[in-house]
């Protein structure tokens, strides 16, 4: 069901409970209940109030307090729901504890040699001085656009660790969805390739697989309660948590919860992508400037003479827990694809309309019929539906992300996919009867722990190479390898020829096409879902080329259109 169904449904309930439970105040809180779960449902963990809201809602005790226990928790002008507060509350608590733990002494001048040598190549500034600060913090936040080498970084200061360490440590590699971690662990297998970490080095970190939080933590049905928690933490001695942005607070919290005294905790992000699905934003919120005390300063500038920092008596929390990268090796000053991220961004609208003029084989609006939408995508799939006919696993996926069709919203991109399926059966490639079919391009819906199949991740419908009757199977990528399911045994999985932007973070594609909402009014931007973030999004999913399938106007629309999570974590965070 819909969570903002869910969410209606579970603000009629406890609008309810109050009548019945507290009727001397039911009629004074109700307004604000329902204004709590349409703030959630958007992603927000509270809701603004004015002097006259306060000064009703402090009469409304117990129902309204200050602190853990009440149903609603009222703290100068914000009110939060008690769960959400408290959520908030522990995810803070979770962080301080990880960062305040002082980590190994370093052999600077051992480091010293290898950020030289492994940090040489032009551009490489601002990863030499995130790896050289993450050697001194326990609980480290590496922020940055696409291509600015996170990965690349994230590899150099494991290594950096484990030459420092008196024994290899025991590392695990995370994201919130299965494909989001085997693109990081594919990356950072790549990126081992690019440096002399010395063979005992490298091979251990080229053993690290790249899993789900979900698995990670080991959810066990049918209740789905972790495994691993705070009175049975992991047996780790560091964990590098992938394409944070989409991970929600609850979810970040069990993880926190999770991690033992004294483990490293490095999290990677774009603070400037979509957030969670799920309420919360905190990459958005620890995501600032770096800021060191003078202490920490010198440590670093002993290290890096060459490289300046932001000092302050008084930083703000956790400032010198984060390092920015703001150099792009994947998307330069003359790519359009990075012009125009780098102008949706900022919101310059006009800016980011002249990058279209400029780079018109890069980067185009156009407003193009479905029909001609579904024509011109199969067409640029040739390459796909050959290794289709041919069978061929290995080229099939290859081709797989040659070009992906996003949507802001789900029914949109349903609606997309029932298209395709219908011109599909047009051309002769679909039988008109198949449910399934070769060549269909799946993804995972609801989590398998038992065929470890997650959420968010994509397969293909092909042959099944070990039978004699052209049978069926779905494929799923598995590290370097590919496993077969049979389509029985399946999970809920859904068409994907299109997905929604939300669906595609942690991918890329060659070519991104993004269509926005239909009957999309350019009145009511915020309800539409297009915005600057999801534009963000959809553009840097793309590595040559990005399609804007609507009107200039719904592009302006967005470009303008900034939303920002409420979230009081980095309150909280200063409060300690």
């Amino acid at each position: 069901m819909d969570s903002l169904v869910l969410d209606g449904f579970a603000a009629e309930a406890a609008v309810s409970l109050l009548e019945r439970v507290a009727p001397e105040v039911g009629g004074v809180v109700s307004p604000f209940v329902d204004k709590l779960f349409a703030a959630l449902a958007e992603g927000h963990s509270f809701i603004w109030l004015d002097k006259h809201d306060i000064a009703a809602l402090k009469q409304a005790r117990p129902v309204v307090g200050g602190d853990a226990g009440s149903p609603l928790i009222l703290r100068g002008n914000k009110l939060f729901l008690g769960k959400m507060w408290q959520l908030e509350q522990d995810l803070a608590r979770q962080i301080l504890r990880i960062a305040a733990v002082k980590p190994e002494p370093v052999d600077w001048l051992n480091a010293s040699h290898h950020l030289a040598d492994w940090f040489s190549e032009p551009g490489s500034r601002d990863q030499k001085a995130a790896a050289a600060l993450a050697l001194l913090q326990n609980f480290m936040v590496i922020s940055g656009g696409p291509g600015t080498g996170k990965t690349t970084t994230v590899a150099k200061l494991l290594a950096l660790l484990c030459v420092n360490a008196g024994k290899l440590p025991r590392i695990a590699l995370v994201a919130p969805t299965g494909k989001a971690a085997a693109h990081m662990a594919k990356a950072l297998h790549r990126a081992l390739g690019q440096f002399n970490a010395g063979a005992a080095i490298k091979a251990h970190l080229e053993h690290l697989e790249g899993q789900t939080v979900h698995r990670l933590l080991k959810f066990k049905p049918p209740y789905m309660q972790p495994a691993y928690h705070a009175d049975n933490p992991l047996p780790l001695d560091m964990i590098v948590v992938d394409e944070a942005s989409m991970l929600d607070t609850a979810l970040l919290l069990q993880l926190l919860s999770a991690v033992p005294d004294g483990c490293r905790v490095i999290i990677l992000g774009d603070e400037n992508q979509l957030p969670s699905v799920g309420a919360g934003a905190v990459l958005a919120a620890l995501a600032r400037q770096t800021v060191l005390t003078e202490t920490t300063a010198q440590e670093l500038t002993d290290l890096l003479p060459e490289q300046p920092f932001a000092v302050s008596d008084r930083p703000d929390p956790l400032a010198a827990n984060i390092a920015r990268l703001t150099i792009s090796h994947r998307f330069g000053e003359y790519s359009g694809i990075g012009c125009l991220a780098r102008a949706v961004v900022q919101g310059n609208v006009e800016d980011a309309l002249a990058q279209f003029e400029r780079f018109p084989n890069e980067i185009r609006i156009h407003d193009m019929n479905i029909d001609g939408q579904l024509e011109t995508l199969y067409r640029l799939q040739q390459n796909y539906w050959q290794a289709v006919a041919q069978n061929d696993v290995k080229a099939a996926f290859g081709h797989q992300a040659d070009c992906m069709v996003l949507a802001a919203w789900r029914n949109n991109a349903e609606h997309f996919n029932q298209a395709y399926q219908a011109y599909l059966k047009k051309i002769g490639i679909i039988k008109q009867e198949e449910y399934w079919f070769a060549g269909q391009m799946l993804m995972v819906s609801r989590n398998d722990y038992t065929l470890d199949l997650f959420n968010g991740d994509i397969g293909l419908v092909l042959r099944d190479d070990a039978s004699d009757t052209g049978a069926l199977a779905a494929y799923f990528p598995d590290g370097d390898e590919f496993r077969k399911i049979a389509l029985s045994r399946l999970p809920e999985c859904e068409t994907a020829f299109a997905m929604t932007v939300h669906k595609s973070q942690g991918s890329e594609y060659k070519e991104v096409w993004l269509l926005p909402p239909m009957g999309y009014d350019l009145a009511k931007t915020a309800g539409a879902g297009l915005n600057r973030a999801l534009l963000y999004t959809a553009i840097t999913r793309a590595r040559e080329r990005f399609v804007f399938l609507g009107k200039t106007e719904a592009f302006k629309a967005a470009c303008l259109q900034e939303e920002t999570r409420r979230s009081a974590v980095r309150e909280m965070l200063a409060e300690g």
